[in-house]
């Protein structure tokens, strides 16, 4: 009899550790959680200065990448009855596109003229995805007058 409570009493013991366990587990995987769910910081100029350069050149390659896959995302979903001649003008224009403000334009390239760009207080409440596109028309040689222009429009409209 004395040992079907010794070994009760264990179970207790160990089953107790194992509750606290299962207690101090749930609590950190609830607080990281809450971490990464937690809202990104907004990508702007501000966000970018603060950046690394490797994490910088990242952030480029990576937004690479998601052009690459944005593309094929923008047809992959098309159904037979929207025929051809839809996808075509999708995939044109991308290609388009691409050729006219990425072809030659490299990682560290973008990541340069994000630096200039930003270097401008005043931009810095402009996203980077659309910097990215002020950059590039920059870059390809957007007249002076027009880039201006999108720049000061930017600036106002973003919140």
């Amino acid at each position: 009899m004395e040992s079907s409570y010794i070994v009760r009493d264990e179970i207790v013991r160990v089953g107790g550790r194992m509750m606290r366990s299962v207690a101090l587990f749930t609590i950190v995987l609830t607080m990281t959680t809450f971490g990464v769910c937690a809202d990104e910081p907004r990508r702007d100029g501000n966000w970018w200065t603060d950046q690394s350069q490797f994490m910088k050149t990242a952030y480029v390659v990576g937004f690479f990448d998601g052009m690459e896959l944005g593309n094929k995302f923008s047809y992959w979903g098309l159904t037979a009855d929207q025929g051809e001649t839809c996808n075509y003008f999708i995939v044109k224009s991308f290609n388009d596109h691409y050729s006219k403000f990425f072809s030659d334009i490299t990682s560290g390239q973008l990541a340069d003229g994000l630096d200039n760009f930003y270097s401008d207080y005043r931009n810095r409440r402009i996203k980077v995805a659309d910097a990215i596109w002020l950059v590039t028309n920059s870059i390809v040689g957007t007249p002076h007058e027009e880039l201006d222009k999108m720049i000061e429009s930017w600036r106002r409209n973003s919140n």
